[in-house]
């Protein structure tokens, strides 16, 4: 069966229902890529060979650490947090079982106690910590550190516990979380031009890999205990021309389901604008913004006339317009 049917219900039921059971963790490695691809554009070459990994990391009967701890490398808004977010959708059914962490927020001391808890005995002890207390009540989660470089010392403590052993005890309850059955994954820009690089070199992902854990480690970014920890690494490449449009034109069809609309057909200039405007801050993550600034009005109008199905065009004065879809 072709990976993007799923008109097979029985089969369809029947792999959900695998990926449920503890003891049957299967993956339809082909169905996966598939799918992620849906939502991250420019990155097929990692895509195609995180789904093959996954799948085989998935299959493990029995493990005493996460199903995986992966680093993406890269320069910043090339997908790093999109495809985990979309692996979060695929693996775990809801992109809501992502935890996500941007460590500009846990430079300091405080962080590392934000994550596991306050001691007992002092204020709040009893409200667990950010990380501890949702992998408490579901184990079965894709974890995210965006931009780790910039984390507090003390963060990396943690990370040594929970991608080696993988288990956490939470400071005040004394409660320990589960991540064996979670996916660790850490994003970060260090280093980037430097990385960008090794890729004209190595067409490998092993061979890739290995040679930017060694610039990492000769950067001294990361301890090399918390290396020697990490399953596979990803290199994101820059993105550039026709994938930025298909970028935009998902912001786009993003932005209307979330007005509950579905818009049928576009005119390529409005996509290629927002492109442009994406382009101009050197930012994909700036276009939802965009996309809501120039087209908020009418899919708002469009939902308050109760129309499902739109088409959206660019009048002779350069302003968009809304047709009903036939």
């Amino acid at each position: 069966m072709d990976p993007l049917d799923i008109t097979d219900k029985d089969r369809l039921l029947d792999m959900l229902a695998a990926r449920r059971q503890g003891n049957a963790r299967l993956i339809d490695e082909a169905e996966m890529a598939a799918t992620i691809k849906k939502r991250v554009r420019g990155q097929y070459h990692i895509v195609d060979d995180l789904s093959r990994f996954i799948r085989l990391q998935w299959g493990k009967e029995r493990r005493g650490k996460p199903i995986a701890s992966l680093l993406f490398v890269g320069p910043p808004a090339t997908g790093k947090t999109e495809l985990a977010k979309a692996m979060a959708e695929y693996l775990f059914e809801d992109e809501k079982h992502m935890l996500r962490f941007d460590c500009s927020e846990f430079s300091g001391a405080e962080g590392k106690t934000r994550l596991i808890g306050t001691p007992g005995g002092y204020v709040d002890s009893d409200k667990g910590g950010q990380l501890t207390r949702p992998m408490l009540s579901n184990p079965k989660r894709l974890v995210l550190f965006d931009e780790i470089e910039k984390a507090y010392s003390g963060i990396f403590d943690l990370l040594l516990s929970m991608m080696g052993e993988g288990r956490l005890t939470e400071q005040g309850s004394g409660k320990v979380a589960d991540f064996t059955q979670a996916l660790i994954v850490l994003t970060s820009n260090a280093e980037h031009e430097s990385i960008g690089k090794l890729t004209e070199q190595f067409d490998d992902q092993f061979e890739l890999g290995n040679a930017v854990r060694s610039v990492l480690k000769d950067a001294k970014t990361f301890r090399p205990e918390i290396i020697s920890r990490i399953d596979q690494v990803y290199v994101f490449k820059p993105l550039k021309g026709i994938v930025n449009a298909e970028i935009a034109a998902l912001k786009i069809a993003k932005s209307a389901e979330e007005y509950g609309v579905q818009i049928e057909h576009i005119d390529a200039e409005i996509v290629y604008q927002i492109m442009e405007l994406g382009d101009a801050t050197n930012d994909a993550r700036e276009l939802t913004r965009f996309v809501d600034a120039k087209l908020g009005e009418l899919l708002l109008s469009a939902r308050e006339q109760g129309l499902e199905r739109v088409r959206i065009g660019l009048g002779d004065d350069g302003k968009p317009f809304m047709d009903v879809a036939d």
